[in-house]
């Protein structure tokens, strides 16, 4: 029961996802209600699962507590706009909130699936090479992932003369050109690095029975082809602005899959 729970939160979260694209597309404040009310029930699925877990005493703090986040955080951001006097959802914030929340319920719901899969002694040797360099480039690439968000954030601000991060405008350090010129750097730097990560990576998928990571390495292997067009896209078409930003949070959605599946397996 908990697992299909987890399932049906991620496959919940992934629709508000897909609103608030849409959102982010146009500023449709239409998108934006249907993106919070998915988002509020991928949290109540999720909060569901929880109890469902702790009440058949299942051990492992890691899954626990990510579970935990994907239930409270989008619960929490659904109230506080609720609450708003003008009872107008800010749905921007949320757009980077629910992909989050689907890759940390997929992730956990694959790792149950996957959690009996044992890693060959040689397979092993391989792995923390293979986990460092995807985490290294993981880390650069959420400084890419960060500055999009803010690119985002900054031309909202602009268009509807009202918004802006943590009350301050945003001017100066934080003007569109600079964002872009840090994105730009953080991604040339990540791709290698994670490209080195996967790369190592399919080498555990070779050695094991391909039917039971096919989740696995289709994630694996979707996030860098997703990340790989992304650099294509920037480098060769000179794709920037928010249809930049959008491709750079989904692929980073992807690789953070890819993480949270390694950080779990790790405490396996």
């Amino acid at each position: 029961m908990e697992t299909a729970l987890v399932l049906a939160a991620s496959l919940t979260d992934l629709l508000a996802t897909l609103a608030y694209g849409a959102h982010l597309r146009r500023f449709s404040v239409r998108s934006g209600r249907l993106g919070l009310a998915l988002l509020t029930m991928g949290g109540l699925l999720a909060l569901t699962g929880l109890v469902a877990r702790l009440v058949a005493g299942k051990e492992g703090a890691l899954e626990t507590g990510f579970l935990a986040v994907a239930a409270v955080g989008p619960l929490i951001w659904a109230l506080s706009q609720l609450s708003r006097e003008e009872r107008r959802p800010a749905a921007l914030f949320g757009a980077f909130v629910a992909p989050v929340a689907t890759m940390l319920t997929y992730a956990l719901h694959v790792f149950d699936r996957e959690s009996h899969v044992a890693f060959p002694g040689e397979v092993e040797l391989v792995r923390p090479i293979h986990i460092g360099f995807s985490l290294v480039g993981f880390v650069v690439f959420g400084v890419a992932a960060v500055c999009s968000a803010i690119e985002v954030v900054q031309e909202y601000r602009l268009k509807t003369k009202r918004v802006t991060l943590a009350g301050r405008t945003l001017t100066g350090s934080w003007s569109l050109a600079h964002l872009e010129r840090v994105t730009r750097l953080s991604l040339i730097i990540a791709f290698p690095l994670y490209s080195i990560g996967v790369a190592l990576g399919a080498v555990s998928f070779a050695r094991i029975d391909a039917a039971l990571v096919t989740r696995h390495a289709i994630m694996a292997g979707s996030s860098w082809v997703v990340f790989a067009m992304l650099m294509w896209a920037r480098l060769v078409f000179g794709l920037k602005g928010r249809r930049a930003a959008i491709m750079t949070w989904a692929s980073f959605g992807l690789a953070l899959f890819v993480v949270l599946l390694s950080a779990l397996r790790l405490t396996d």
